[in-house]
């Protein structure tokens, strides 16, 4: 279920210190999902699903994805710009602060409350850390100090190896980091407390999602990452439509627009994007494109 904030907590682990790593999953046969979109003149770009943030380490290229990377004329993710700690600090204080907020602790439900203590404790945080922080802000914060903990580093993640291997071809991105800040922002308040209701509670029952998510992502399993994104705080109608529906219809028609102007996009963007009856290539499929699964 974190495939969709992981970006989010990447820009903000940036900003934080950071522990030693965790030894990464063997994956000496990854099958990472690649996919060509085509029409009957040909190839015209490829869609790969990520993981924002990665232990040390992790070995997930393999051929099929080199070649890609080779023939297209363009990197599109997310955000175009690199990490910067400075410009999401700036965009989080734009968006993240409403006066006189309760504490975090007293947002939650009652059966949260002793998640929430538990995740405080472990991570050495307190309400006053998120004084009048909005609840999607203490999530994604958690998130990201916990990801820390748990060695998932946003300096090794797919984006930056990506960005490293387009050398001086265009890089450009879906979003910004205001517009996806913007998009947290946006949630009603009760919708906000389920995201930190449900960040809480996996961290307190120590649920190694991360590496759950990693490991289906790693072998290719589309079915696996697709079930994650009915689970936790995107089982909530309201932030899956927003964190997933919208964007993957507004994305979707970037795209489409992108490929009919002659383009030759590498497009990455995270893994639950991608997956699903309303992942990109259906989404792509019914704007009259060819999509297949590169082996």
């Amino acid at each position: 279920m974190m495939f969709t904030m992981r970006l989010l907590s990447a820009l903000l682990a940036v900003c934080l210190a950071s522990c030693g790593a965790a030894k990464p999953p063997p994956a000496p046969d990854a099958k990472v999902a690649l996919y060509a979109i085509s029409d009957s003149t040909g190839v015209h770009g490829w869609l790969l699903g990520t993981v924002h943030s990665l232990p040390k380490g992790t070995s997930w290229r393999r051929p099929a994805i080199d070649s890609a990377l080779g023939e297209a004329d363009r990197l599109v993710l997310e955000i175009g710009e690199p990490l910067d700690p400075t410009v999401a600090g700036e965009a989080l204080g734009r968006l993240a602060f409403t006066p006189d907020l309760p504490p975090p602790s007293a947002r939650v439900g009652s059966k949260f409350q002793r998640d929430l203590a538990y995740v405080y404790k472990d991570l050495s945080l307190t309400d006053a850390q998120f004084k009048d922080q909005e609840s999607w802000a203490v999530a994604l914060q958690i998130a990201a100090i916990g990801g820390i903990k748990h060695g998932m580093e946003p300096q090794n993640g797919v984006e930056p190896e990506l960005r490293e291997a387009f050398g001086s071809k265009p890089i450009t991105g879906l979003e910004t980091i205001d517009s996806q800040f913007a998009i947290f922002d946006a949630l009603p308040a009760r919708a906000q407390t389920v995201l930190l209701e449900e960040v809480a509670k996996e961290a307190a029952e120590n649920r190694d999602s991360d590496r759950d998510i990693l490991a289906l992502w790693l072998r290719g399993d589309e079915l696996g990452i697709a079930r994650e994104t009915q689970t936790g705080f995107l089982a909530d109608p309201l932030i899956h439509l927003a964190l997933l529906t919208n964007r993957n219809l507004d994305w979707a028609d970037q795209i489409d627009a992108l490929l009919k102007s002659g383009a030759r996009p590498f497009i990455a963007v995270g893994a639950a994007h991608i997956a699903g009856s309303e992942g990109l290539p259906k989404l792509l499929e019914a704007r009259g494109w060819r999509v297949t699964r590169v082996m």
